[in-house]
């Protein structure tokens, strides 16, 4: 694992833990991260997953837009970070800047 993806993979973990604040325990999400684990996908394959989805109203970004906590989720980390964006394929951060400005209450600029 590089320096960057061990990066991504700690900023990941600290999500999850704000998660648990608003009683959001995303136990899957936590597996995908977990060395060892079946589903285990690693830092930048759980990201790349998670783009991968259609989001659906149990999805955890919705979870947290509803919960008001946008700047949590997964697409912010994404879209704030311009050294993780180097990790993914440009359609994958285009997907994340999409969602979050869809989903944010200024809308898209």
């Amino acid at each position: 694992m590089s320096p960057l993806e061990s990066e991504l993979e700690a900023a990941l973990l600290r999500l999850h833990k704000k998660w648990k604040e608003i009683k959001y325990n995303a136990v899957y999400f936590k597996r995908m991260l977990t060395p060892g684990d079946p589903v285990y996908k690693g830092p930048t394959g759980t990201v790349k997953h998670l783009l991968g989805q259609e989001l659906t109203e149990t999805s955890g970004f919705e979870k947290l837009r509803k919960a008001g906590k946008l700047g949590w989720t997964v697409e912010a980390l994404i879209c704030e970070d311009n050294r993780l964006q180097g990790l993914f394929e440009p359609w994958e951060v285009e997907r994340a800047r999409k969602r979050y400005l869809l989903a944010s209450p200024k809308g898209p600029n």
